[in-house]
């Protein structure tokens, strides 16, 4: 029914993107656009993480995962401890493994 690859690009790509306008790179990225894709930094991440992250708390909620389409939809496979948060590490975990 669906491909867990392609979706798992999905999501890395959706934080790409947050990451980039984020960063204010925009212009560049739709300019190298026939490029590959550079690998996401853990400061790419951790900025996406932060700007999600509305309250400072250190983890995301499931309203603010909202901010990230993709981390909303996988919310409960990213909560490795089903704590209903999602921390910077478990945040890491996922964007690196769905590089992979």
């Amino acid at each position: 029914m669906f491909d867990r690859k392609r979706i798992d690009l999905f999501e890395a790509r959706s934080v790409m993107l947050f990451a980039t306008l984020t960063l204010g790179t925009a212009g560049a990225t739709f300019a190298q656009s026939s490029m590959p894709e550079a690998p996401v930094s853990n400061s790419e991440i951790s900025a996406a993480f932060a700007t999600a992250d509305k309250d400072a708390s250190g983890s995301l909620s499931r309203e603010e995962a909202k901010s990230l389409p993709a981390v909303a939809e996988s919310f409960a496979q990213i909560d490795v401890n089903k704590d209903g948060a999602i921390s910077m590490a478990e945040f890491m975990r996922a964007m690196k493994d769905s590089k992979g």
